[in-house]
């Protein structure tokens, strides 16, 4: 067991990923100070305006994004390290997670689910009529 924890020790892919982890955290702590700048903008744009800022969407939804990726290698998910040394996420919010108002504050038109079909008049009144009949014994 001793010589396992000797082998981890002195591998140099851990203390490297040690590194990498120490930077992602220090990019998050960062990237959480501008998500709370994005969401106050925003805020702050649907406020006086009456809509929210198409950009400032985007740009959410990438950081967002980013912020995920930083945490999916943070907690060993992944080995793909995420940006800088990958591309800048470009990510687009997504029509489940769009806002359910337009931007002039109407609702959104949503498909409606189809009502159920009813049972035909004959077969409930079967039913019925077989609910209201008492049951014989079995005769054996």
């Amino acid at each position: 067991m001793n010589e396992q924890v000797t082998e981890n020790l002195k591998n140099t892919n851990n203390w490297q990923r040690a590194l990498f982890m120490v930077l992602f955290a220090v990019f998050y702590s960062i990237a959480e100070i501008v998500l709370l700048i994005v969401i106050v903008f925003q805020f702050l744009s649907k406020l006086i305006t009456g809509t929210t800022n198409e950009r400032a969407l985007s740009f959410g939804a990438q950081l967002s994004t980013y912020v995920f990726q930083t945490f999916m290698y943070l907690t060993y998910n992944t080995e793909e390290r995420p940006y800088p040394f990958a591309n800048w996420p470009t990510a687009s919010v997504k029509a489940e997670l769009q806002p359910k108002h337009t931007r002039r504050g109407r609702p959104r038109k949503t498909p409606e689910a189809k009502p159920a079909k009813a049972a035909p008049a004959r077969s409930r009144a079967k039913k019925a009529e077989s609910a209201d009949k008492p049951t014989e014994p079995d005769q054996a």
